[in-house]
C-alpha cells in the first residue's frame, strides 16, 4: 500500500505539473473547468449538499472548476493527494482550508462531515479501491450527509473527444500516452453507478447525464442514512 500510494502522488504530482499555463491542453482544461463545470458544481452543491457544517471537496486538484461553490455558513475543505497541487491553489476559493491527505484514510471523526464532492476523482481507482473510497466517505459523513460525486462514463464526451488523439499521439510516438493518470474505472451505465453507490451503503439519490456539464460526467448523489 505505502508503495503504490507513493507511486499514485508521484503520478499526480508530474500530471499537475504538466498543465502548466504554456501547454495546450492545459489552457483548454482551465477553459473546460470554468466555463463548462463551474456552473454544474454550483447547481448540484447548491442543490443536494447541507447549507451549514464542513463541506469536502476529496480530490479537489487545482480547486478551479469549485471556485463558485457557495460559501454561507458552511466551512469549505480542499483535499487532494498532490501537495504540490494543494500549495499552487493558496488562497484561491472557494476553500476555507486545504489539506493533503489520501482518500483511503480521510483525517475526519466518524459524522464530523457534512458533505462530500469531487470531479473526476474516483474512476481513477479500481473498482476494489473505489468501493473502500466511497466507504471512507460514508464513515466521515453525519447520518443525512451526501456525497455529490462527478464520475466520467465510458461514454461521456471527454472519452470521445480524447481518446483518439491518445491513441494517434501514442501510435506516433511509439510509446503509451495518456492526458490523465490511467482512468481504470469509468462507469458503464446509470444502473453502474446507483449500485455501485448501495454496495459503500449509501442510498442513490440520483445519477444524472445531461447537458449542464456538456455530458462530461455521470453526477451521482449518494447519502448517508444511518
Amino acid at each position: 500500500m505505502a508503495n503504490a500510494s507513493a507511486a499514485g502522488r508521484q503520478a499526480w504530482d508530474q500530471h499537475w505539473r504538466s498543465l502548466d499555463g504554456s501547454a495546450v491542453f492545459g489552457r483548454l482544461a482551465s477553459w473546460v473547468r470554468r466555463a463548462v463545470l463551474r456552473p454544474a458544481v454550483r447547481h448540484y452543491t447548491d442543490r443536494w449538499l447541507a447549507a451549514e457544517g464542513v463541506l469536502v471537496e476529496a480530490g479537489c486538484g487545482t480547486g478551479e472548476a469549485s471556485a463558485v461553490v457557495r460559501r454561507g455558513k458552511r466551512r469549505l475543505v480542499g483535499l487532494d493527494f498532490s501537495l504540490p497541487v494543494l500549495l499552487s491553489g493558496r488562497g484561491l476559493p472557494p476553500y476555507h482550508f486545504r489539506v493533503a491527505a489520501d482518500l483511503r484514510a480521510l483525517p475526519f471523526a466518524d459524522g464530523a462531515v457534512a458533505g462530500f464532492w469531487n470531479l473526476g476523482v474516483l474512476e481513477h481507482f479500481p473498482p476494489a479501491d473505489g468501493l473502500a473510497v466511497l466507504a471512507e466517505l460514508r464513515r466521515a459523513l453525519r447520518p443525512g450527509g451526501r456525497a455529490v460525486l462527478f464520475w466520467p462514463p465510458s461514454f461521456g464526451l471527454s472519452r470521445c473527444v480524447l481518446a483518439p488523439v491518445e491513441a494517434l499521439r501514442s501510435v506516433a510516438t511509439r510509446r503509451r500516452f495518456r492526458f490523465f493518470p490511467d482512468e481504470v474505472n469509468r462507469l458503464g451505465s446509470r444502473r453502474q453507478g446507483r449500485a455501485t453507490l448501495a454496495a459503500a451503503g449509501l442510498q442513490p439519490l440520483a445519477a444524472d447525464f445531461t447537458p449542464r456539464d456538456s455530458f462530461i460526467h455521470l453526477v451521482l448523489v449518494g447519502m448517508k442514512t444511518a
